[in-house]
């Protein structure tokens, strides 16, 4: 149903219904976009940029969706790609994501396990682990448990192989694990310790 209201908007914008319909995708994914910006960049006030250009450069790009897409992906395609590029013109040298929260974010009904925790409640520590690991393996990470892709979406979408997202997305989780494993043995003992 998502899709067919995606569809339908666009449907609305190439019309003529330009400002109406693609402002009510914008509000639908503007956090996430804005969300899954800061996740690749760990800079709030560039990944608001990014994706305030991910959304201009969606809408100069509209003609030549293939509505038979998914339009949540290609938007988060788009997105990815802007951060990638601004990485790469970045310096080498390690950033540190803000200590703050992600936007609060409705991804709906659908919304569970992992993906809720991410979009609505990473800590500063997740937030710091992220930024860590190596781009190729925090990007596997966010598509599959954030943006909830399939191996083969996103093997295309990186034009890898199924296999080598699995692993890099296995890889990811085992070093977020040894990262965070410290302040989640420190969260579960302080929980123990609370409820005696």
């Amino acid at each position: 149903m998502n899709e067919l209201a995606d569809t339908i908007l666009i449907k609305r914008v190439l019309s003529g219904d330009k400002d109406s319909a693609y402002e009510k995708l914008m509000q639908k994914y503007e956090g996430r976009i804005k969300n899954l910006a800061f996740m690749m960049i760990g800079n709030r006030t560039d990944a608001e940029d990014l994706a305030q250009e991910s959304f201009i450069r969606a809408y100069k790009a509209l003609p030549n969706f293939q509505l038979k897409a998914k339009f949540s992906s290609w938007l988060y395609q788009i997105t990815i790609n802007l951060c990638k590029d601004y990485l790469k013109a970045k310096s080498r040298g390690a950033r540190n994501i803000e200590e703050e929260h992600l936007e609060t974010v409705d991804a709906g009904p659908g919304q569970t396990g992992m993906r809720h925790v991410m979009m609505d409640e990473v800590s500063a520590k997740m937030a710091q682990a992220l930024n860590k690991i190596p781009a190729i393996y925090r990007e596997a990470f966010i598509r599959r448990e954030v943006l909830t892709q399939d191996y083969r979406e996103i093997a295309e979408a990186t034009k890898t192989s199924a296999d080598t997202v699995r692993v890099r997305a296995y890889r990811a989780r085992e070093m977020l694990r040894e990262l965070l494993a410290k302040d989640v043995d420190t969260f579960w003992r302080e929980k123990a310790a609370k409820a005696k």
